[in-house]
């Protein structure tokens, strides 16, 4: 009689779906954790934000008047803010720049009643409180340091996104008080 000869050369179904089923696995695990990475940005870039207008009303309440800038750099790499201040002389000083974010996260600004316009590559956007009462100047115009004059505005939000974080930071202008809400 002929012998059947038997062919283990291959992988079975079982063993293919399995091998099918760890790579699945793995690769879900890479795409949540790098959706979590990008997504740890736009937090942290929202409370860098939040920080620094809080910094900025602190300083604004003192004996001198204050802005903040915050601004993407020209090669549309980082976002930075940077909190200026008035001398006693009545000439301002500009801090030093303080690194938000970074290109992977998206920044976008609503001036009161207007519309969401990203942050981009060399734009800038001012803001300031009044010291008198700690609310958001909605006007008014303030120097840098190096003599150039910037328009202060007030910004009802400011959008923040990376990764799956989706992220608003919200101030209120008769109070001066922001606070971050999760966009839905």
């Amino acid at each position: 009689m002929g012998r059947m000869s038997k062919n283990d050369k291959g992988f079975s179904l079982v063993e293919l779906i399995i091998v099918i089923a760890i790579i699945s696995v793995i690769i879900t695990a890479a795409v949540l954790s790098i959706s979590l990475i990008f997504g740890a940005n736009a937090r942290t870039c929202a409370n860098d934000v939040k920080s620094a207008l809080a910094g900025n009303k602190i300083a604004a309440m003192g004996k001198n008047a204050a802005f903040l800038e915050i601004y993407r750099d020209a090669g549309n790499e980082n976002i930075y803010c940077r909190q200026f201040q008035q001398n006693t002389d009545g000439t301002w000083r500009g801090g030093e720049p303080e690194k938000i974010g970074n290109a992977r996260v998206y920044i976008a600004y609503c001036p009161d009643g207007g519309t969401e316009t990203e942050l981009g590559a060399g734009d800038s956007i001012y803001m300031a409180y009044d010291r008198s009462s700690g609310s958001f100047r909605d006007s008014g115009v303030m120097q840098k340091d190096d003599g150039t004059s910037v328009t202060i505005q007030f910004y009802s939000y400011i959008h923040v996104t990376g990764g799956r974080k989706d992220l608003m930071v919200k101030m209120t202008k008769l109070t001066g008080k922001v606070s971050i809400e999760a966009v839905p």
